[in-house]
């Protein structure tokens, strides 16, 4: 246990410090590249994406192990040269996985979660879909095949989200050498996009050679717009998830033709069948028709009740993962017994739901942060006497829900103005 939260300690502080410095770089340079809601939607859909993949990931690893042992025509030895010549191969097959996210409708309604944001920081690394899990897997699992185990194909694919993670900042100008072979801040800039030169180019994550090699490649001319054509005005992490699905299901029911019903589903994002136009637009426009940027600001004192929140709920996804990870045998059956483990992944998707009806601002608010405020005490009750930490951690707990619970009254209330949240033109 001392092992895993030094680990993830390390992890914390790291990420911290690095979203810390560009912060102030952004402010010293007066550029606001960070919003509370957008930060705080973006962290949300990591966790829903981390808490399914706790599940999935279980099945693509017994999945990968059993082909590699069984249906391998050879087993590749695991050394240095091996690994990045799988790096290689992984960042070939990310690069088409990627590129077909956004050329196929089914593909795209699970990869366009993550272009939804207005802004770009190193939080919108973790805006990403949990439909993106399964759909990933369908392209990755013939890395067994061609005989990678699937302990290599684990860190190729740790190796490659911490990598992204660096790619997604404004702060980061052009990296000299490295621009011609890797993938770099400048390049990853322009794939997050909207403006009509910049759609729908640079889609590799480490090397950008399979751009310049495919005819994809775009280099940064002027900083983009971020964002997508038809905007996305929500701070629902639920909503990001399923808005697109949505949209697919709709024109799909209105569409007259039993086969352009399948292609929505199957064609691009700018084919829509003659019958059936495309839904209307979300975003909001100045009188002169210019595209106003979504800027939501939120109100001190209700910031600082959805970051103690948040908090908590950081800290259970956490536990969660801890013990996913001290399973002696992880498997799907497993992990569906554990009664702790199910009960922290329902708390954590509650939670999610709960405070993304916080930042809405939605009349169910109140009563789904009592829901999420209940659950959290019933947790602290009934899983926190095992921990050795219990004889502070669970008065701690019930003091935080029962503390959270008036204050909650008293914002929804007492306090002049509800749950409020301003909307400024940027």
């Amino acid at each position: 246990m001392t092992g895993f939260i030094v680990l993830i300690s390390l992890i914390g502080i790291a990420f911290i410090s690095i979203v810390t410095y560009e912060a102030i770089v952004s402010y010293k340079r007066n550029i606001r590249i960070y919003t509370l809601a957008d930060s705080l939607v973006n962290v949300y859909c990591g966790v829903m994406e981390r808490s399914f993949d706790l599940f999935y990931a279980v099945l693509f690893l017994m999945a990968s192990e059993y082909i590699y042992q069984n249906w391998a025509p050879f087993q590749i030895p695991s050394n240095l040269f091996t690994w990045l010549i799988g790096l290689l191969l992984f960042d070939f097959i990310a690069y088409w996985f990627h590129r077909l996210s956004h050329e196929i409708n089914i593909f795209w309604a699970a990869h366009i979660v993550h272009h939804q944001s207005e802004e770009l920081n190193f939080t919108t690394v973790f805006r990403v879909s949990f439909f993106a899990v399964m759909f990933r897997s369908l392209f990755f699992i013939w890395m067994p095949l061609v005989g990678f185990d699937s302990f290599t194909i684990l860190t190729l694919g740790v190796f490659l989200a911490g990598y992204q993670f660096l790619t997604h900042s404004r702060m980061i100008g052009k990296l000299g050498i490295l621009e011609s072979f890797m993938t770099t801040p400048s390049h990853h800039r322009v794939h997050h996009g909207r403006n009509a030169q910049y759609m729908d180019h640079n889609y590799g994550h480490v090397f950008i050679i399979w751009d310049k090699m495919f005819g994809t490649f775009v280099p940064e001319e002027e900083e983009p717009e971020y964002g997508i054509t038809s905007g996305f005005e929500s701070n629902s992490a639920m909503k990001a998830q399923f808005s697109y699905w949505k949209d697919l299901i709709i024109r799909a029911s209105r569409a007259k033709k039993f086969s352009d019903k399948i292609k929505v589903f199957l064609k691009g994002p700018a084919w829509t069948p003659e019958d059936v136009g495309f839904l209307p637009s979300e975003y909001k426009t100045l009188p002169t028709g210019e595209r106003i940027k979504r800027d939501v600001r939120i109100t001190k004192e209700m910031s600082t009740y959805i970051l103690l929140g948040t908090a908590v709920t950081l800290g259970l996804f956490f536990r969660l993962v801890f013990l996913v990870k001290q399973l002696p045998s992880p498997s799907l059956s497993a992990l569906m017994e554990n009664q702790e483990i199910v009960m922290y992944t329902l708390f954590v998707l509650i939670s999610v739901f709960a405070q993304g009806q916080m930042l809405e601002n939605t009349k169910n608010a109140f009563i789904a942060e009592i829901v999420r405020l209940v659950g959290f005490a019933f947790l602290a009750f009934y899983f926190f006497a095992q921990l050795e930490i219990a004889s502070w951690l669970i008065p701690a707990a019930l003091a935080y829900s029962i503390a959270s619970l008036a204050w909650l009254i008293r914002l929804t209330f007492f306090a002049g103005e509800q749950i409020t949240l301003v909307v400024k033109e940027a």
